[in-house]
C-alpha cells in the first residue's frame, strides 16, 4: 500500500480521511485498520531511513505488562484468552508506535492535503450520526440488516456510540490543524461535528468534553501547574477508585440518590460495585488477566425494577453483574492484574503526561491539545469498553499520533 511517488503528507492525508468514517460505520475494523497503518508508516519510515524516531518507551511499558499479565496466567481462569490477549496488545503496540513515527516526519501545519483530507472524512462520520439521530437509528439499522441482524427500533440509544466516542477525540487533533492552517473547511467541520455529539446520546462524548476542555484551558494557562495536577489527578484516580467504587450506592437506592441518571448508567454503578468487591478480595495479585469476561458471579442476571408507591414500574434494568468487563479500564487493571498492574498503569500514566507536558517537538498549544485529548480520552475509558478490546486501542494509537502530527510545532513557531 506503500507506493514510491507516495509523498509522506499524502499517505497521512488517506489514513486521516478514512478514519472517522470507518470509525461510524464498522468501528471493530480500527483493530485491522492500525496495523494497516503501521505497515503503511514501516514503508514510509524504511524509505526515509528513520526508524531511529520510533519511540521506545511505550513498548518497555507493553513489555512490563507482558511480563506481569503472563505471569497471572497461571492462576487465570482463562489462561489461553489471557495469553491471546497479551499477544494482540504487543502486536498493536508495534504498530502504534511506527504510527508515532511516522506522525513525528509529517509537517500538517504547512499541509493543505492533510486538512482537506480531515474535513472530508469527519464531515462525512459526523454525517452518519446526525443522519442516525435524525431518523430514529435508520443509519444503524441498515448496517445491522446488513450484518444478518435486525433493524434498531427507534426508541434505542444510538448504536453508533463507537464511533460518537471516536469522533470527540478525534476533534483535537483535527481542531488544531485547522487552527494551524486557518482551514475554515475544517474549523466547520469540527464545529458541526461538536454540535451533532452535543445533542447526541452518548454520556460517554460529553463527559469526554466537559473533562477535556477544563484540562485542556488549565494547561494551556498554566502549563507547569496544569500538567502537575493532570499527573496528581490520574495516579490518585488509580489509587483510589477501586475503594470509591466499593461505596457506590446501587439500584434500586440509586434511582432515588441519582435519580437524574439514565438506566444504563444504573447499571453500570452495579458493575463498577461488584468489580470494587472483587478487587477487594486479591488487592495484590488480581484474579489474572482477562479474568472478567470469566468471573464466575458476573454472570449472574439481574433484574432491577424502579417502582413508585402504586407499584407502576417506572424504569427497569435487566443485565449481567458484570458484563465480559468493568466498563472502567482503571477497575479492569487492578480486577485483573492487582497491584502490580495498577503500579504499571499509574507508571505509565505519569511518564505520559510528562512526555506530553515536556515534548520539545510540541508547542504550547500542542501539549495543552495533547493534554485535553489525554484527559477526554481518559473520561471515556473509565465508563466505556474494555481496557483490552482491541477496536479502542486501535482508536487511541491514531490518535495518538494525529495529535502529536497535529502538535508539532511549525519550525518558525516552536518551543
Amino acid at each position: 500500500m506503500v507506493y514510491p511517488n507516495l509523498s509522506r503528507e499524502a499517505a497521512f492525508a488517506l489514513a486521516v480521511f478514512f478514519v472517522p468514517p470507518l470509525a461510524v460505520l464498522a468501528p471493530f475494523g480500527m483493530a485491522v485498520y492500525l496495523p494497516v497503518f503501521g505497515l503503511i508508516a514501516a514503508g514510509v519510515l524504511w524509505r526515509k531511513h528513520r526508524f531511529d524516531r520510533i519511540p521506545r518507551t511505550p513498548l518497555f511499558f507493553v513489555g512490563l505488562l507482558g511480563l506481569w499479565g503472563g505471569a497471572t496466567l497461571v492462576w487465570a481462569p482463562e489462561p489461553g484468552q489471557g495469553a491471546a490477549t497479551l499477544a494482540r496488545i504487543a502486536g498493536l503496540a508495534v504498530a502504534g508506535v511506527l504510527g508515532l513515527g511516522f506522525a513525528g516526519q509529517v509537517e500538517s501545519s504547512r499541509s493543505r492535503l492533510i486538512a482537506w483530507a480531515a474535513a472530508a472524512g469527519l464531515a462525512l462520520g459526523a454525517a452518519l450520526v446526525a443522519g442516525d439521530l435524525a431518523t430514529g437509528n435508520a443509519v444503524s439499522g441498515l448496517l445491522s440488516v446488513a450484518k444478518g441482524g435486525q433493524p434498531i427500533p427507534v426508541e434505542y440509544k444510538s448504536q453508533l456510540s463507537r464511533g460518537a466516542t471516536t469522533l470527540a477525540l478525534l476533534l483535537w487533533p483535527f481542531s488544531l490543524i485547522a487552527w494551524r492552517g486557518r482551514n475554515f473547511l475544517l474549523a466547520l467541520a469540527c464545529l458541526g461535528t461538536m454540535l451533532v455529539l452535543a445533542i447526541g446520546d452518548s454520556l460517554a462524548v460529553r463527559l469526554s468534553l466537559a473533562v477535556g476542555l477544563p484540562t485542556f484551558a488549565l494547561a494551556l494557562a498554566a502549563p507547569r501547574w496544569g500538567f502537575v495536577i493532570l499527573r496528581v489527578a490520574v495516579v490518585a484516580g488509580v489509587a483510589v477508585l477501586p475503594m470509591a467504587a466499593r461505596a457506590l450506592p446501587e439500584p434500586p437506592q440509586s434511582f432515588n440518590v441519582l435519580p437524574w441518571l439514565p438506566s444504563s448508567t444504573h447499571h453500570r454503578l452495579v458493575i463498577w460495585r461488584y468489580a470494587g468487591q472483587r478487587i477487594g478480595e486479591h488487592p495484590l495479585r488480581g484474579w489474572g488477566m482477562e479474568a472478567a469476561r470469566a468471573d464466575p458471579g458476573g454472570a449472574e442476571m439481574l433484574t432491577i425494577r424502579d417502582v413508585d408507591e402504586t407499584g407502576v414500574v417506572r424504569r427497569e434494568i435487566v443485565g449481567a453483574r458484570l458484563p465480559l468487563h468493568p466498563h472502567n479500564a482503571v477497575l479492569q487493571w487492578w480486577l485483573e492484574l492487582g497491584l502490580p498492574g495498577a503500579l504499571l498503569l499509574a507508571g505509565f500514566l505519569w511518564w505520559l503526561i510528562g512526555r506530553i507536558g515536556r515534548n520539545p517537538a510540541l508547542d504550547r498549544l500542542g501539549r495543552a491539545s495533547g493534554a485535553g485529548a489525554l484527559a477526554a480520552a481518559l473520561a471515556i475509558s473509565e465508563v466505556s469498553y474494555g481496557a483490552w478490546q482491541s477496536w479502542w486501542l486501535g482508536v487511541l494509537w491514531l490518535v495518538a499520533a494525529l495529535c502529536l502530527m497535529a502538535g508539532r510545532a511549525p519550525a518558525k513557531d516552536a518551543s
